[in-house]
């Protein structure tokens, strides 16, 4: 009779493939680069000579006067993560858990994490919660190199979810799919898509539900003041002085209006793109799309999406 371990320990390479396609090193030369694309390198080697995250930039549209300083994935970091967590909620929707997660055990190919001859066993949600936990170490030791002050807000709010036994459980798929990882191209309809559930279909079907995600959503009582000090902001938001508009449903609409207009003016000259934009959003409003992941899925009504077709 054959003991769990060797029923499941067959998977060797485990990579999902997401996004658009990503150079495997972004400050060595063009000859090098093409030497590395096709190797296949530890995720230590890669963190190295890969950058993860820009810090201390201003933002397009900022005031000289109100230079904000900001931190936030780079898209190489983005997929990086979102490709090792796309790997491990595969294993645990085919019923699987790693026994063990190293860093040795993942490997980087063409931006692209892949999980090396991981054994295997029947999953379990003490499994599940250890291997998220090992993943998040292995993730500040890489990634971040241990220096958790300079994470952004959305992306400590997806290292939380991974190491608390009840969202480790109960929100795998936000984690699979957090949008602190989704690429800037396909945040407008990650929004959308999310914007449309909690503002047209719950009213109707789930009224109490709907209710209590708008209560549990952020920025309420200051995204007016959020947009005050940069110019594309405040037209985006059409921001007026002494303007009374607040509360939850303005935001979301006016958030929506933003991200649906946002090229309106492209041809006036100013060079934008909806990249551009996406990435004044997302760094003004980090919480927003994360809280909105996570209260829908408290309510039943996340995974219905498909978001991670997006992701």
């Amino acid at each position: 009779m054959h003991t769990m371990s060797q029923n499941f320990k067959s998977y060797s390479w485990i990579c999902l493939t997401f996004g658009s396609d990503c150079g495997i090193i972004s400050d060595l030369g063009s000859s090098t680069m093409g030497q590395l694309s096709a190797t296949t390198v530890t995720i230590a080697q890669y963190t190295a000579i890969t950058t993860m995250m820009h810090k201390n930039k201003m933002l397009i549209g900022e005031h000289r006067k109100v230079r904000g300083k900001h931190n936030y994935l780079t898209e190489k970091a983005k997929l990086l993560l979102r490709t090792i967590l796309a790997a491990l909620h595969f294993l645990h929707e085919d019923d699987k858990c790693p026994k063990k997660i190293t860093k040795s055990d993942i490997f980087v190919k063409n931006g692209r994490a892949e999980l090396n001859a991981v054994d295997l066993c029947k999953k379990e949600d003490d499994m599940i919660l250890q291997n998220y936990k090992e993943v998040h170490e292995i993730i500040m030791e890489t990634v971040f190199q241990q220096n958790s002050k300079d994470i952004p807000e959305d992306v400590m709010h997806l290292l939380r979810l991974m190491t608390s036994r009840a969202t480790a459980i109960d929100m795998k798929y936000v984690i699979y799919t957090h949008a602190c990882l989704v690429p800037l191209e396909n945040r407008e309809a990650f929004f959308m898509k999310m914007y449309k559930q909690i503002t047209k279909v719950l009213p109707e079907d789930k009224p109490t539900a709907h209710k209590k995600i708008l209560q549990a959503l952020p920025y309420a009582l200051d995204w007016y003041n959020k947009l005050q000090g940069n110019s594309l902001l405040e037209e985006l938001f059409m921001w007026k002085e002494n303007d009374s508009r607040k509360g939850i449903t303005c935001f979301l609409n006016s958030y929506r209006n933003a991200t649906t207009h946002d090229m309106d003016n492209y041809c006036t000259g100013n060079g934008y793109t909806s990249d551009d934009y996406q990435l004044v959003l997302w760094v003004t409003f980090p919480m927003l799309l994360p809280r909105m992941q996570e209260e829908l899925e408290k309510a039943g009504h996340l995974k219905i999406l498909k978001l991670h077709s997006m992701a």
